[in-house]
């Protein structure tokens, strides 16, 4: 049977955010991969993948708030053009412009309303305010209530940490960070309609559900009394989250439920091998479990979160 691939996890490398960094005389990371979307469709055609996600979720504190906004909305206006130009193979994750928190609501509403993009891509931190600030109150409030979907992706520094790339190692731990962070102070319960996507599979935090639940029931403390039911209250609510599958394969499938995985690529950063290597792994891995974990991460839990696009694939008209 074909099963579509569904990827939540793609990058693009922004026109517009090199058009303002050239502009003020910054200098383009020589490692920084090319981008166009017919490179990007070239990539997803590497391994397979039939639609993909398409995000930019960027830090624009090094320009002043009113710089950042308009660069926002323009990157949201490529994102967009790009989806629209092939709406058979993309969507696309709206940029904010935190951290200001006005400013990202005006653009939610536009991205979301007006250019009818699928969710937000948000950092896990805006100049150390995590979204567990009660600056973000308004924000995430409004994407609540529009249960919308959340990208949830971490920073990556530019300085190596013990002399290894912070693309390695650092970002699996901002993103577990953020989610404990998130759990102590209570976000996943005062926003429960939020779908938030953890990319890299949440990096630590299906490892140590245990560990956040008791830092979220004993509000960082670990000397307080609990029980056995509170435990399982609050690593539920982990459970609840997506992790999406992007470079960071291990046992993720024995530890979250398949109805809570999506596939990720991490296009345009991985070679091609590695790209291929992953896809085989995560699939090789939901086979051995069971077909129905196959079809679930390959395509079925992206098209519940995403019921638009389950419309481009007419699964019972694809039998072999």
């Amino acid at each position: 049977m074909f099963n579509p691939v569904i990827d939540v996890h793609h990058h693009i490398i922004s026109k517009e955010m090199q058009r303002k960094q050239r502009e003020l005389g910054m200098e383009i990371p020589s490692f920084m991969p090319k981008w166009t979307p017919e490179i990007g469709m070239q990539k997803m055609d590497v391994c397979d993948i039939s639609f993909s996600f398409l995000s930019a979720p960027s830090d624009l504190t090094f320009i002043d708030q009113s710089s950042a906004n308009a660069l926002a909305r323009k990157m949201n206006e490529e994102l967009a053009s790009y989806a629209q130009l092939h709406p058979e193979r993309y969507g696309a994750f709206a940029t904010l412009p935190l951290p200001d928190p006005a400013a990202a609501m005006e653009e939610t509403l536009y991205a979301l309303d007006v250019l009818g993009m699928d969710g937000v891509a948000m950092l896990t931190s805006y100049q150390g305010k995590y979204l567990s600030h009660p600056d973000y109150t308004e924000l995430l409030t409004e994407l609540d209530r529009r249960s919308a979907v959340v990208f949830l992706h971490p920073i990556l520094i530019p300085q190596k940490i013990a002399g290894l790339s912070p693309a390695l190692l650092e970002g699996t731990f901002d993103t577990t960070r953020a989610v404990t962070t998130m759990a102590v102070h209570r976000i996943f319960d005062q926003y429960p309609s939020i779908t938030f996507i953890l990319p890299h599979t949440g990096g630590m935090v299906p490892y140590i559900k245990w560990r956040i639940a008791l830092a979220a029931i004993g509000q960082d403390s670990i000397q307080v009394e609990t029980t056995p039911e509170q435990f399982q209250a609050e690593i539920a609510k982990l459970d609840h989250l997506y992790y999406d599958s992007t470079l960071n394969l291990g046992t993720i499938q024995k530890l979250i439920a398949p109805d809570r995985i999506l596939f990720g690529a991490d296009i345009p950063w991985p070679a091609d091998s590695v790209l291929r290597i992953q896809r085989e792994s995560v699939f090789q891995e939901a086979q051995q479990i069971s077909e129905e974990n196959v079809k679930a991460i390959a395509y079925g839990n992206a098209f519940r979160l995403f019921p638009r696009i389950s419309k481009l694939f007419d699964i019972e008209k694809k039998l072999i």
